[in-house]
């Protein structure tokens, strides 16, 4: 009896047509006003119930954070976030209890 092996994406819950070599998308159920958002760890989780154009556009944008946080720029845990705007300044401490995550005026979002 003939079988199909699943591919590595499939077999761990990740998105083909959104990751690559680079990143891991996956599809899940979000709040409605939220498209996308990267996890500490890098993996990017997008809104199952958007069409594939913002699906697209929400992958782009976390893509920017992924990137922040490979070169240094961006980290979170659940006490705190830690940005800075370059490799050589100083990192600021922002306590996540005083930030509304959605707000696109945050340091970090400037750049995406």
């Amino acid at each position: 009896m003939p079988f199909k092996l699943k591919n590595k994406y499939e077999l761990f819950g990740y998105e083909e047509k959104y990751s690559n070599g680079d990143r891991l998308v996956v599809e899940k159920k979000l709040p409605k006003e939220v498209y996308g958002q990267i996890n500490p760890n890098g993996v990017i989780e997008i809104n199952k119930d958007i069409s594939p154009k913002n699906k697209k556009r929400a992958v782009a944008h976390e893509q920017v954070h992924l990137d922040q946080m490979n070169n240094g720029l961006l980290k979170y845990d659940s006490q705190n976030y830690y940005y800075r705007r370059n490799i050589s300044s100083p990192i600021q401490v922002i306590p996540a209890s005083e930030i509304n995550t959605h707000d696109r005026s945050l340091p970090w979002e400037s750049h995406s």
